[in-house]
């Protein structure tokens, strides 16, 4: 019988700044966060990861990635809507464009 299947760290000795080895093992490519959620958003999140059968990590990760996906469009738009306001359209580009692309509809009743 080793340390590991007894549940005793190798190297037990937090204080000493020496956290047990198996306390990173696969995390080689991750960062560890300890966030606090409202009591409500946690209860959702357990309810609808435990549904699509995801781990906390997993769950929390997917969400983030949605929200920076997020952002980048937001931010696109800003840079589209501030590229416009230091160059508008002018309305002879407007017509023309609205023309050309209306051309081949039939007139309405």
């Amino acid at each position: 019988m080793n340390a590991f299947t007894i549940g005793i760290a190798p190297t037990n000795d937090p204080l000493a700044g020496n956290p047990p080895r198996w306390y990173d093992w696969g995390m080689t490519t991750a960062s560890k966060f300890a966030i606090s959620l409202p009591a409500a958003l946690a209860k959702s999140l357990e309810k609808v990861r435990t549904r699509k059968r995801l781990s906390r990590s997993a769950a929390i990760a997917e969400a983030v990635e949605q929200w920076l996906a997020g952002q980048q469009v937001g931010d696109a738009d800003r840079r589209y809507v501030q590229g416009y306001l230091r160059s508008p359209e002018r309305l002879d580009d407007t017509t023309a464009t609205a023309s050309g692309a209306t051309a081949g509809w039939e007139p309405w009743e």
